[in-house]
């Protein structure tokens, strides 16, 4: 480890959201900090020297991207690397400016995560809060005093919490010969196999590979990357389906389409019984379901690919990143259960809601309608930010990583106990709340109204509501209809006047 390490953060790092907790991200830090940030490493790769940095143990939605903070598209990668993220691998060499994008990725919280080193002499490491740990052989001092004018704080520490010292790795056998040779005899055997092709932390590639092409995708595949080796696509997909419908599991489902293109998606069980556009559903597709567990995955090979010199360099992660723990979190939450936790954020188009201290932070949501069975104005009005709430689960998505939730839901629904005594027929009072071309509207109690049609108002002709009612008139009506599935009354004051 390099002699000389600072632990670099921005002066105003207590920066709080409105909420009051720290910032976090690019919807809450200001981009002159991550601008500041990134010039000061910057400032000390040119100091050490150093003009390509090595990536290291890299991610796609790596440690601290928030769910409610969808990343920037291509996980930050756009603009350094292409679309299929070629030449984003463990080992890959890459410009000090490429590796500088990487940092303003990192620290825009926009989805990967990646160390940036070159050789022993330097390194830079990403943390929480905007932090930046930066070792290196040399003193910096230039750089350190950057740092002063910046506005960041460079403090010398010991080691960086960070360090590969204290990664937990998954030793895999190489794809020497050996490995290549057997799975030759395995496709020749079967007649094809899916390949997973794992190129980075949380990313991965899916091949179907057959006699014809496995030399092809051999040569195409991403150095150091994780290789698994699962049975066949099928296209026989009903029971695949039947699988999907089970709740409690966690899959890939893995899609070939008849042109030969591979796509995934996590497999919920409201996906089994749709027809629709989503693809696995067409009967010409070939489909697998692959577990997302690693204690269910049972691949028939596994290997890592080595360097060109034979060596295996490749490092995998065996301690799960945020995502992965926020994943099966997800998992243990189901619908129609009961839970609380504490509103997040109240933008004007619903309620972000943590349903846990920190896996589960804003993954909760609540449409506006779901707040209350009573009109509001404001949100504000049903709930504030820090509240702790009870509310019901009404689905989760695993894909988006978002659970819908209802406040309202756990509340007495005011129709069900109001028309427990009341009945279509009955005479009751209410209040004229607004007048519309067509009649008027009734609040018969509060949080229930009902329409009195133009043709229900009087026991003679009348050409507009305001002829017979006023707003906030109080007047008798009689239940004609009422409909619980779309909340509609059908209300008379013509009937409740001849009754």
């Amino acid at each position: 480890m390099p002699p000389f390490i600072h632990c670099i953060t921005p002066h105003n790092s207590t920066d709080r959201t409105q909420d009051g907790r720290r910032a976090e991200g690019l919807s809450d830090a200001p981009n002159r900090i991550v601008a500041a940030l990134v010039a000061a490493v910057d400032a000390f790769a040119r100091d050490s020297g150093v003009e390509h940095l090595t990536i290291d143990n890299p991610m796609l939605d790596g440690f601290f991207r928030y769910s409610w903070q969808p990343g920037a598209a291509g996980f930050g990668l756009t603009g350094l690397f292409p679309p299929d993220h070629k030449g984003y691998h463990d080992g890959a060499r890459v410009p000090r400016a490429v590796g500088l994008g990487l940092v303003r990725a990192m620290l825009r919280r926009d989805g990967i995560w990646c160390r940036l080193q070159d050789g022993d002499r330097f390194f830079v490491h990403v943390g929480e809060d905007q932090q930046l740990y930066v070792g290196s052989t040399a003193r910096c001092d230039g750089a350190i005093a950057l740092c002063r004018e910046l506005g960041l704080l460079a403090e010398q520490i010991g080691s960086s919490p960070y360090d590969r010292a204290s990664d937990r790795t998954e030793v895999l056998p190489p794809a020497d010969d050996a490995f290549w040779t057997g799975l030759a005899a395995l496709v020749a055997e079967r007649g094809g196999v899916l390949l997973e092709e794992t190129y980075v932390r949380n990313g991965s590639r899916w091949h179907r590979l057959t006699p014809a092409n496995l030399d092809v995708v051999r040569t195409g595949l991403t150095p150091r990357a994780r290789l698994a080796v699962w049975p066949d696509l099928t296209n026989d997909i009903d029971p695949i389906l039947d699988a999907m419908g089970q709740f409690g599991r966690l899959e890939h489902l893995i899609v070939q389409q008849p042109d030969g293109r591979i796509y995934t998606r996590i497999a919920d069980p409201w996906m089994a019984s749709r027809t629709d556009a989503y693809g696995y559903s067409h009967r010409s597709d070939s489909l697998a379901l692959i577990p997302l567990l690693p204690a269910e995955r049972n691949p028939l090979m596994t290997a890592a690919l080595p360097d060109r010199d034979g060596i295996l360099r490749a490092r995998w992660r065996t301690n799960p990143t945020r995502a992965d723990r926020r994943r099966d979190f997800l998992r243990t939450v189901r619908k129609g259960e009961i839970r609380t936790g504490k509103v997040a954020a109240t933008p004007r188009f619903g309620v972000f809601v943590d349903l846990d201290d920190d896996l589960g932070r804003a993954m909760g949501f609540i449409n506006i309608p779901e707040l209350s069975w009573t009109h509001i104005d404001a949100i504000t009005d049903a709930v504030h930010v820090g509240q702790e709430i009870r509310f019901e689960v009404l689905a989760v998505d695993l894909e988006r990583e978002q659970v819908a939730l209802s406040l309202k839901a756990t509340q007495e629904d005011p129709w069900r106990r109001y028309f427990d005594t009341h009945h279509v027929g009955d005479i009751v009072p209410g209040t004229i709340t607004r007048l519309v071309p067509f009649g008027a509207f009734v609040r018969i109690k509060p949080g229930i109204e009902g329409l009195v049609h133009l043709t229900e108002l009087s026991t003679y002709d009348v050409g507009a509501p305001d002829e017979v009612v006023r707003e906030d008139d109080d007047v008798l009506v009689l239940l004609v209809e009422v409909d619980f599935a779309r909340r509609r009354i059908c209300l008379s004051m013509r009937q409740a006047i001849e009754t």
